[in-house]
């Protein structure tokens, strides 16, 4: 099992040592690379075909891209790590979280390179076939119904239960109102939702992110992807964005040819 943590400049690096620090403890194997998403993308590239890795912990600011772009580059799991720039974070974790239908990134809260760690190790570890899903005064059923759809697209048992499960794979829908989450020992991908998406959502994100694992706003196919991710369906994932590049590929014929 090896780890890669990825600092998008050299300046991050002393907030990801806190995550090497914790995998190293714990005797996970572990590389420690710098590489821009903007200014050295080549470079990203050659990393990321030079080695399979079990997890990938990306950290970034402001604008935040390198956890994205790591995540449209391979079919691990990506734990994105926003870091304070403008806005207390704000800026970074949006870009983070609110990665696109298909292409999840599993999201901490601000600066908080130790959560990344406990949810890369629980990830490596993990040996669960199934997901389990919960939802805590959720106001937003499509976001619902969008992961277990996806969930049958990937063939991947789940359950519906009121609490999470040591034996699953969990996502965790939660009110984007909530103030906090409580500290969950098991593998859980939280997914926020709101019945309208708005400007304010976004602050509310910052305080309800500070701890566990994050999917963005209402993203619950993405959370049921990440699940996949983490459960190593590799051919299955493939398909899948084989399909999700093809539409766009279709759409790109018809808008050049008019």
């Amino acid at each position: 099992m090896t780890i890669l943590i990825i600092a998008a400049s050299k300046s991050d690096v002393e907030i990801m040592k806190k995550a090497a620090a914790s995998l190293g403890k714990n005797k996970i194997e572990f590389e420690m690379r710098v590489c821009s998403a903007h200014r050295t993308p080549e470079m990203l590239d050659k990393i990321l075909e030079d080695k399979t890795y079990d997890a990938i912990i990306a950290a970034a600011g402001l604008a935040a891209a390198l956890p994205g772009v790591v995540a449209a580059k391979t079919t691990a799991p990506v734990i994105g790590v926003p870091l304070t720039g403008a806005f207390e974070g704000l800026d970074a974790l949006l870009s983070i979280i609110q990665m696109p239908p298909g292409i999840p990134v599993i999201a901490t809260g601000v600066n908080n390179a130790e959560e990344a760690a406990a949810a890369a190790m629980k990830i490596v570890g993990n040996k669960a076939r199934r997901v389990n899903v919960t939802s805590k005064n959720n106001k937003n059923q499509k976001a619902v119904d969008k992961a277990t759809e996806t969930l049958k697209q990937f063939s991947i048992p789940y359950s519906s239960t009121d609490k999470t499960s040591a034996d699953a794979i969990n996502i965790c829908f939660i009110d984007i109102n909530e103030k906090e989450t409580a500290a969950d020992k098991n593998l859980t991908i939280y997914c926020p939702t709101a019945e309208k998406e708005t400007a304010d959502d976004a602050v509310k994100l910052l305080q309800l992110t500070k701890k566990g694992a994050w999917v963005g706003l209402n993203r619950g196919e993405n959370a049921a992807v990440a699940a996949a991710e983490i459960m190593g369906l590799k051919d299955k994932l493939k398909e899948y964005r084989w399909d999700m590049r093809r539409k766009v590929e279709d759409a790109d014929r018809e808008v050049s040819s008019k």
